[in-house]
């Protein structure tokens, strides 16, 4: 369950591409300071037996079977909210995805058997694994004294060649050429200028968004505009890294993600702090020897 704002259009967004689009994934901590002293690991079939993973297990069930209201149904109320809240297309799109995405239920129950671990802290709870060398994932809360799914579960897609993969971070990103033409972009996006922004896109992408109605098209512009920061906003975050980090991967000289990382943090009690951290996430492509964007 994509409760990760998953996009307000998954097919525009690049969703199910794991590599594309606006990923605000926003991860809270309710637990005290002191939970990570006190964090319980489960593995084994402990894990297997908590409530947690049986809820990851039957979410499992559902989407495979394709009934993803039902696995919706199995997330806290605001994935459930959200859920409804998306058109009929986005569902249907975002359920795709995340059936491709989850594991097949026996193979993940074996896998939590074989190597899984269940971490609980306080009221949140998060479950790694790995089936046939692909790391896969689910989150949890627990909400009115129920463990509830806000992630997952997923299978992640197979690593790259490291041997290939460039990292640049932070300030050092500005003096790539992606900087630049994810600067411009993000120019035009905060303009209203979709359709320039679209030009400098992929050949693939532009033929795409030709296709869309002009209702879709305002749709994702909104959507676009409210969760991608802006030129101020980047270029500062990455010179000063005050609550903002950047990591640029290139893979291969041919493919390219720039990750924003924004993170806050806010007492919520005497001994209690929220931690969330949301991540944006632009995705480039080397076309005819010149970087485009790829969404």
């Amino acid at each position: 369950m994509w409760s990760i704002h998953p996009a307000r259009n998954a097919r525009s967004l690049g969703l199910p591409g794991a590599s594309a689009g606006i990923l605000a994934a926003t991860l809270l901590w309710n637990a005290p300071q002191s939970a990570r002293a006190q964090e319980n690991s489960l593995k084994g079939d402990a894990a297997l037996r908590h409530p947690a993973i049986q809820v990851a297990l039957k979410a499992a069930e559902f989407m495979k079977a394709g009934r993803i209201d039902e696995a919706v149904a199995l997330g806290t109320k605001a994935s459930a909210t959200e859920w409804k809240a998306m058109s009929a297309a986005d569902r249907k799109d975002m359920g795709a995805g995340m059936a491709s995405r989850s594991p097949d239920p026996k193979a993940f129950a074996d896998a939590i058997l074989k190597n899984g671990e269940l971490s609980l802290m306080g009221n949140s709870a998060v479950v790694s694994f790995s089936i046939e060398g692909r790391r896969g994932a689910a989150y949890f809360e627990r909400e009115a004294g129920a463990w509830r799914l806000t992630n997952g579960p997923m299978v992640f897609p197979a690593e790259p060649d490291r041997s290939k993969e460039t990292r640049i971070e932070n300030a050092d990103i500005l003096k790539h050429p992606i900087a630049t033409l994810a600067l411009q972009y993000l120019d035009l996006i905060h303009a209203g200028k979709i359709d320039d922004a679209k030009k400098l896109a992929t050949t693939a992408v532009q033929a795409e968004w030709k296709k869309e109605p002009a209702s879709e098209k305002a749709e994702i512009l909104a959507y676009f505009t409210k969760n991608l920061p802006t030129r101020a906003a980047m270029t500062t975050g990455l010179q000063t890294g005050k609550n903002f980090r950047g990591v640029l991967i290139i893979d291969d000289d041919k493919l390219a993600t720039l990750n924003l990382i924004v993170s806050e943090q806010s007492p919520t009690g005497p001994s209690t702090t929220t931690f969330s951290s949301t991540t944006m996430s632009i995705a480039f492509e080397k076309e005819g020897g010149q970087w485009k964007v790829r969404q």
